[in-house]
């Protein structure tokens, strides 16, 4: 049994106990997609499933536990995603790299890349959740209370589009695939 199937269990457990309504959502709607995508991109281009997928599922894990703008989001989300690790059986080198290497960049924000395949596919695979479901039309109507007008919500919604397009997809075929869904989503959601 591959390891990254008991992380999957445990981070299962712990979303469906979330007294966090986003966590609830991030479960139900973005991080099973994700942990899909990683598997299927880590099997296309030869990546270390144990390490790219294990990070997919830990790769938003402090929103089960706290809200995505707590303080202590980060913090709490590496204390979690390792004792998970742990418990699946992962060696340290193993979870240092998972923790540093693979989720740690996968954002891709302010230069921070990953350097290596199973960042790559985690990236990557975040990215196609992010493009290739409805994630934007439900952040639509979760955020536009927050404060924001629609117009300040579309000018982030273009940026992220872009980012998740041009920086976070590493597979030029990949990025092919996608590029019409890209298209579309900038049809919708960007003021020309």
């Amino acid at each position: 049994m591959n390891k990254h199937v008991k992380v999957a269990d445990l981070v299962k457990e712990a979303y469906e106990n979330s007294q966090e309504w986003f966590g609830q959502w991030m479960w139900k709607n973005h991080v099973p997609v994700v942990a899909k995508e990683s598997e299927e991109l880590a099997e296309r281009f030869g990546a270390n499933a144990d390490l790219a997928v294990a990070g997919a599922w830990l790769h938003d894990f402090g929103d089960a536990f706290v809200h995505r703008n707590s303080k202590e989001h980060n913090e709490i989300s590496k204390v979690k995603s390792k004792e998970v690790l742990e418990k699946a059986g992962y060696s340290l080198e193993e979870i240092e790299e998972v923790l540093k290497v693979v989720i740690a960049p996968h954002s891709c924000r302010d230069g921070f890349l990953p350097t290596t395949l199973e960042g790559k596919v985690l990236s990557t695979a975040d990215a196609l959740a992010h493009i290739t479901t409805d994630f934007f039309v439900h952040f639509t109507w979760m955020h536009l209370p927050e404060n924001k007008s629609l117009a300040e919500y579309r000018e982030w919604v273009a940026k992220k589009i872009e980012h998740d397009f041009q920086i976070k997809i590493f597979f030029e075929e990949v990025r092919a695939e996608v590029k019409n869904r890209v298209e579309v989503l900038k049809e919708v959601f960007v003021v020309k």
